[in-house]
């Protein structure tokens, strides 16, 4: 497996971050993994693949760029072929580039000029079958979303998408509502003309470039096996981290809940409604689809039992709650950043029973 994006950009980006990437923390994390590798403390292949891949990141010198031969991705049509039938995928990826602290929007540009405005690009050897949107809900995490944009734009480009990034922010600094932003976010979504959107958590990062980010034929829940919940799925309804779904299923669905505050719930109502909806949602193969979460603070649930009365009646609420409340939210800034549209979204006031529960 290569161990590392094969574009000239990539190699700048790692060549500019090495110093930082071999700080004094990083090296002791590498000899971990080495240790762990020898005494067999890794146990599950696929982890024990990334952590050799890592070792060998750390552990590289004077590595040597050497292009890959040209392979021809276009079909008969014209049009590039479905993601799991392209040649040039990596496979599983190395994680090490995760532990850079202080990548910047800039640095990141500067690799990939190639980017059109909002950090749109689409393949020039084949006519891309989807044209997608991610949508990241942000709050307080910038080291995160200059870290994700970077891993997610090679990715993108080796499965020959035709992408675009909306960062979507909510505006103050009151209790935070993920379904309004992003209710908000898919309006604005719309108007660029996109097939369908991947709505993707900021500290969520695929292990594998095997897992699709093309237009699902249903709702598509890639952020399925999550390091932190030991690559397990919990739960049926479960739908949260990365979520990708066409334009007209997301407005069959209703959208996001409106009325879930602070964290936690809104992810799990919008599992229900699909399922209600009698969908079925698609999941990845469990050895590709797997995702690193990223260490953060965690944010306590504000108020489990106004959270848990509202999960009781998902299924009833689809049909008024949602993307339909065009008045529970209000874009009131566009900013078209070279990496992302960022959007900065006014919730509205937040509702004194969750307050008093804050």
């Amino acid at each position: 497996m290569l161990l590392r994006n094969s574009t000239l950009n990539d190699e700048r980006r790692i060549a500019a971050t090495e110093e930082q990437v071999r700080s004094v923390d990083v090296v002791q994390q590498s000899k971990n993994i080495g240790v762990a590798e020898r005494e067999h403390d890794i146990k599950d292949p696929v982890e024990l693949e990334i952590a050799r891949q890592t070792l060998t990141f750390l552990n590289m010198e004077d590595a040597v760029t050497k292009p890959k031969p040209h392979v021809k991705i276009a079909q008969e049509d014209g049009s590039c072929p479905a993601v799991e039938r392209i040649p040039d995928l990596q496979g599983a990826l190395p994680q090490a580039t995760l532990l850079i602290q202080n990548l910047q929007e800039g640095e990141v540009h500067a690799v990939h000029p190639e980017l059109g405005p909002g950090g749109s690009w689409k393949p020039n050897d084949c006519q891309a079958r989807d044209k997608i949107a991610v949508i990241i809900p942000y709050r307080d995490r910038q080291t995160h979303l200059t870290r994700l944009i970077d891993f997610l734009i090679p990715i993108l480009q080796r499965q020959r998408l035709d992408f675009r990034f909306i960062v979507t922010e909510q505006y103050g600094n009151d209790l935070f509502n993920k379904g309004r932003i992003m209710n908000a976010a898919f309006i604005f979504a719309e108007s660029l003309g996109v097939d369908c959107v991947v709505f993707h958590d900021v500290d969520m990062f695929p292990q594998d470039d095997r897992n699709p980010y093309s237009c699902p034929p249903g709702p598509r829940h890639l952020g399925a096996f999550v390091s932190n919940l030991g690559y397990q799925l919990w739960y049926k309804e479960i739908v949260g981290g990365v979520l990708a779904v066409s334009m007209a299923d997301y407005r069959a669905v209703n959208g996001y809940s409106n009325q879930f505050w602070a964290w936690g719930g809104e992810d799990d109502d919008m599992g229900q409604r699909i399922l209600s909806l009698n969908y079925t949602i698609e999941r990845p193969n469990p050895e590709t689809g797997r995702y690193s979460m990223l260490k953060h603070v965690k944010r306590k649930r504000t108020a489990p039992k106004l959270i848990y009365k509202l999960l009781g009646n998902s299924a009833n609420r689809v049909a008024y709650d949602g993307l339909n409340e065009t008045d529970k939210w209000t874009i009131r800034k566009v900013t078209t950043r070279p990496l992302y549209y960022h959007l900065y979204v006014d919730v509205g006031p937040v509702p004194e029973e969750w307050r008093a529960k804050a």
